[in-house]
Parts: C-alpha cells; structure tokens; sequence
C-alpha cells in the first residue's frame, strides 16, 4: 500500500524528528498538481513534497580492499549489510507535474 508521510520536529527523536501519515490530498495541495497514486511521497519538514525511491547496490563494508586480485573469493557480506553483500540507499526528489510526463 502506497502512503504519504510528513516529517515533523521532535526533539526526543533519535534525529530530532519523526514521520507521522499524511494523506495524498495535503501533498496536492503543496504541490498544486495531483499525485500519481501508485508512489511514495514525502512531505519535509520544509513544507517540500518528494517521491520516495531507493537503490540496492554492493556493501561497501564488505571487500578486503584487493579488488579481487587475490583468492578471498565473492563477499558473504558483513554486519553492516546484515550479511548479505547488498547494501538499501533511500533518496528522495521532487515530483514531475503531469504535463512533463506526457511524450
């Protein structure tokens, strides 16, 4: 299920704020545009609108540093990975209105 956040200051949060559910109609209303409902947004703590995305890519926790010149083999990963060589980086950026998506 897709969903919209906001992000708010809390200064008893581990980062000084936290994320509370919002709805696609508030986003809309900042952004002026209607919002594709199969994305993730992201209201800031600015007053900004962002999709959410992520990437999966190699840990970077995980090599010896031979860059495969020497016989450790392929990565079985390590505690920062969770063991598993593949490391999640989330990013956000600002959405297309409707007329920029259109050929």
């Amino acid at each position: 299920m897709r969903k919209v956040s906001r992000f708010v200051d809390d200064p008893k949060a581990q980062y000084g704020f936290r994320s509370v559910p919002a709805t696609y109609e508030d986003a809309e209303k900042i952004t002026g545009f209607r919002l594709d409902r199969r994305i993730n947004y992201v209201i800031t703590q600015e007053g900004e609108v962002e999709q959410e995305s992520w990437c999966t890519l190699d840990c970077s926790g995980c090599s010896c540093g031979c860059e495969g010149g020497c016989s450790c083999g392929p990565s079985t990963g390590c505690s920062e990975c969770g063991y598993t060589g593949k490391s999640r980086h989330y990013f956000s950026f600002p959405p297309s209105p409707p007329e920029r998506k259109k050929p």
